[in-house]
């Protein structure tokens, strides 16, 4: 199992609503996944996000390397409401 943890910072004006609705994968992710996000508690515009992905290292990078176009218009529409993006 791969677990990520995401930090974003929205930009102003964006809202936790409107990241969840751009986040949102529009065919699944292809991989078996649970994500959980919220708001930090000490700064609205921080996003959490945690993911649970039910593969192995070299699973994940055959689909990564192999990725639906659609997970790159997903990325595009992420971007329209984030600022910036840490991976942990």
């Amino acid at each position: 199992m791969i677990v990520s943890v995401f930090i974003r910072r929205l930009k102003p004006g964006a809202t936790f609503e409107d990241f969840v609705h751009e986040w949102e994968a529009d065919e699944g992710f292809g991989v078996p996944t649970r994500v959980f996000s919220a708001q930090s508690l000490t700064d609205p515009r921080e996003i959490i996000s945690i993911g649970f992905v039910a593969v192995g290292a070299e699973q994940l990078a055959q689909w990564l390397s192999a990725a639906p176009a659609s997970e790159a218009v997903r990325h595009e529409r992420i971007d329209t409401v984030i600022e910036s993006t840490t991976l942990r």
